[in-house]
């Protein structure tokens, strides 16, 4: 069976889960990694120059002392030899065989003719070997012996009258360089160890910094903008971590001014214009869109009865529970005029059901105040109807006033309708006109009845109203439980 290769990927998913993370996120371990990298390429490096200049110092020291006997040879060996003197010539041999380290000593003539030998000496004419660079050789057979044999000339008035070879066993040298070897390999171990402990340190120390800019931009980015950079440095890191405490200082007070301005403008407004600078303009398109008027029925001589704090609480209880309900229909509050509450369907945000969504909007707002007003009476509290008108069409949305004062709202015909529809209105009734009772088939929905036909200015044809009551089918419809509906009822 051939074995199958396995992909880069697969091989990369093979490795630990931790030490995956520790290679691609860590920048503390990479950092480890090349503190420690470069101790031991530098340690590397030292090394392999001392021990080369070690072999050098030796080669030289071993150089000068065959030279120093070499020269004592040759000039104790000049008479013996230029006389005949066979047992002088011996005797120096032998003496100086008696050296530590030497192996040998031969003493030729000038035509290479041994005249005394003793130990081991190359077999080559010493007339040949004679150079400035020593013989490396070696004898033995299991076990060898390195030998270096050295040729120095004997020279009696500028005249070669013979030669002398010594041969050292470089064996001690090579037992000096191999515990130089293992002293310097033994400190470049102890001191990469060291340099590993210190990168680590080194690198945490570095990364710590690091690791704080990452925690505190991922709680900025989730919305936390109450985070602050503790640590005080004094370098680049520290300069950047108080740049970031005045930019989250700034979106802190973004976030409050966003929160501010959404409490007075609908969130979709405020989300859109904050979103889109250039729509910050005076100035406005024709979209198709749908609004709803919902009147409070008789608020005028109720407003002359009550105080007016009690009139506000009223009128904030009221209005949360039709703002809650205008959120579930995609609807939002476009203002408050006195005693109503004008919402708007299908601007800034784009609702191809806008219709729909503001019929039904009407609809359960009349529900919910129904069942709000219940409650209320069984507490022996004021309640008030609401009158609801619906209509949609084209009309100009964008932001009105002047550049110093200016909000987004809705204008036209349409707008002008629906209005008109929440006066006609009587208390509790939900009223649109025919033209949207068709296009939207409400009577398939709803129980619809026709109420009249008006006459309204700048039109030429009367509009027909109809009413939308209860609803003709079993439909979700929301109970006044699962609304926000305020905890004091007043």
């Amino acid at each position: 069976m051939t074995e199958k290769s396995v992909p880069p990927s697969s091989k990369k998913q093979l490795l630990p889960s931790f030490l995956s993370k520790a290679i691609t996120r860590s920048i503390a371990v990479k950092l480890a990694f090349v503190l420690t990298a470069v101790i031991i390429v530098g340690m590397g490096l030292l090394s392999l120059s001392i021990l080369g200049n070690q072999s050098h110092v030796f080669d030289q020291q071993a150089d000068a002392y065959a030279a120093a006997l070499g020269a004592q040879l040759s000039t104790a060996a000049v008479e013996p030899v230029l006389a005949g003197d066979i047992q002088a010539v011996s005797q120096l041999t032998a003496n100086l065989a008696y050296n530590e380290g030497i192996e040998g000593v031969a003493i030729f003539s000038d035509q290479s003719v041994v005249l005394s030998t003793i130990g081991i000496i190359p077999k080559q004419n010493p007339a040949t070997l004679f150079s400035s660079q020593p013989l490396q050789w070696s004898v033995g057979e299991k076990e060898q012996i390195d030998l270096s044999s050295y040729v120095s000339n004997i020279s009696f008035e500028e005249l070669t009258v013979g030669y002398c070879v010594l041969t050292f066993n470089r064996t001690f040298m090579s037992a000096a360089y191999g515990n130089t070897i293992r002293t310097i390999s033994a400190i470049t171990v102890l001191m990469v160890g060291l340099g590993v402990v210190a990168a680590v340190l080194i690198s945490k120390l570095l990364s710590r910094p690091v690791e704080q800019l990452v925690e505190g931009t991922r709680e900025i980015s989730q919305g936390n903008y109450q985070f602050r950079f503790q640590d005080s440095r004094k370098d680049e890191l520290g300069q950047l971590m108080r740049s970031l405490n005045t930019m989250t200082d700034g979106l802190s007070k973004k976030k409050q001014v966003e929160q501010t301005f959404s409490r007075y403008v609908s969130p979709n407004v405020a989300s859109t214009l904050m979103d889109d600078m250039e729509k910050n303009q005076l100035g406005g398109t024709h979209v198709e869109a749908t609004v709803l008027f919902a009147d409070i029925s008789g608020f005028t001589s109720l407003s002359e009865e009550l105080e007016p704090a009690a009139i506000n609480s009223l009128l904030n209880d009221y209005f949360t529970l039709i703002d809650e309900v205008a959120g579930k229909h995609n609807g939002h509050i476009d203002k408050y005029i006195g005693d109503c509450a004008m919402i708007l369907f299908g601007a800034p945000i784009e609702d191809k059901e806008h219709g729909l969504h503001g019929v039904q909007c009407g609809v359960e707002i009349q529900q919910v105040i129904q069942e709000y007003n219940r409650a209320r009476k069984h507490q022996g509290m004021i309640t008030v109807d609401f009158c609801v008108g619906v209509n949609s069409g084209v009309m100009l949305a964008g932001n009105m006033g002047s550049e110093r004062r200016m909000e987004y709202t809705v204008i036209g015909n349409a707008v002008n309708l629906a209005s008109r529809l929440s006066s006609v209105a009587t208390a509790g009734q939900v009223l649109v006109t025919r033209e949207q009772h068709d296009s939207l088939m409400l009577a398939t929905l709803y129980d619809t009845r026709r109420i009249q036909t008006i006459k309204l200015r700048g039109k030429i044809l009367p509009v027909e109203i109809w009413q939308i009551g209860s609803q003709a089918e079993v439909l979700s419809s929301t109970r006044l439980t699962d609304l926000q509906v305020p905890r004091t009822i007043h």
